[in-house]
Parts: C-alpha cells; sequence; structure tokens
C-alpha cells in the first residue's frame, strides 16, 4: 500500500464525514423532506452514495455483486436514518479496505466495454461524494438554517 492510497483515502473520508455531518440532530422525517423539485433529500442522499461506495469499489474494483444502497433518492419508510448512516458507513469502511489491498492506483479494471484505472474511479467517487455533500448542505440550511461542515 503506498501512501498514496492512505492520501486518497483520508480525503474521501472528510467529505464522507461531511455528509454524515449534514445528518446530525435530525429526525428521519426531516431526512426524508424534499425540498427541491429534483426529489433530492439528505436520506436519499446517503442512501445513494452506498449505492455509489458499492458499485464501483465492492463492484468495479472488488469484483462482487453489490449489495447496498441504491441509487434512488426515494427510501423506503421502513428503513431509517440510523440504518442508512450505518449501512453508509459500512460500505466506506468496505472500500477503503479493497482500496488498500489493491494498493496500486494504476490497477487497471474493466468498466462497462473500456478499463480503467483504480485511481480514475476513485476521483469519480470523490468528485460524486463532494458533489452530493454540497447538494446536503444546501437541503440542510433549508431544513433548519445549519450551514458549515
Amino acid at each position: 500500500m503506498t501512501n498514496e492510497v492512505e492520501s486518497f483515502i483520508e480525503a474521501l473520508n472528510s467529505i464522507r464525514e461531511g455528509v454524515l455531518k449534514k445528518l446530525a440532530g435530525l429526525t428521519d422525517e426531516q431526512a426524508r423532506r424534499v425540498l427541491v423539485p429534483s426529489g433530492t433529500n439528505l436520506a436519499g442522499i446517503i442512501q445513494h452514495l452506498t449505492f455509489v461506495e458499492a458499485k464501483w469499489f465492492e463492484h468495479t474494483v472488488g469484483g462482487r455483486q453489490p449489495t447496498r444502497g441504491h441509487r434512488s433518492m426515494v427510501v423506503d419508510d421502513s428503513t431509517s436514518l440510523a440504518d442508512l448512516r450505518a449501512e453508509y458507513r459500512a460500505a466506506c469502511a468496505s472500500s477503503n479496505d479493497i482500496l488498500r489491498k489493491v494498493g496500486d492506483l494504476d490497477t487497471r479494471v474493466r468498466v462497462g466495454t473500456k478499463e480503467r484505472t483504480v485511481r480514475e474511479i476513485l476521483f469519480a467517487v470523490l468528485d460524486e461524494t463532494a458533489r452530493h455533500c454540497g447538494h446536503a448542505d444546501i437541503i440542510r440550511e433549508q431544513i433548519d438554517g445549519r450551514t458549515g461542515r
């Protein structure tokens, strides 16, 4: 494992924690609150980012069937915010383990009909997580005025 891998994991973990902090102190109802026409909500963001982690790291890099999260922002009423947080944390821990096992970010993996490096996949996940962290910040501000990390 290289220092580069650990540096990327540290950066990604920081953004992941930023997303999770947007849920602090909210009820399940508040986290599901839809305030934008797209239907995006905080619970849905966590569910979606769990899917992103599983799809890219567990499936594409790790070669396993993804079993976590859903692409959709619609969260089943039976799924609690605590469950969503726990599942996201588990997906992130699994992703980090996979990255550490690969070690070399120049390792190539198949993505559809193309090959990409693990570094390219890592950048894609960093980008998507950061984008949704920004969405979460705005939605949280709409819910109760809370801003910042």
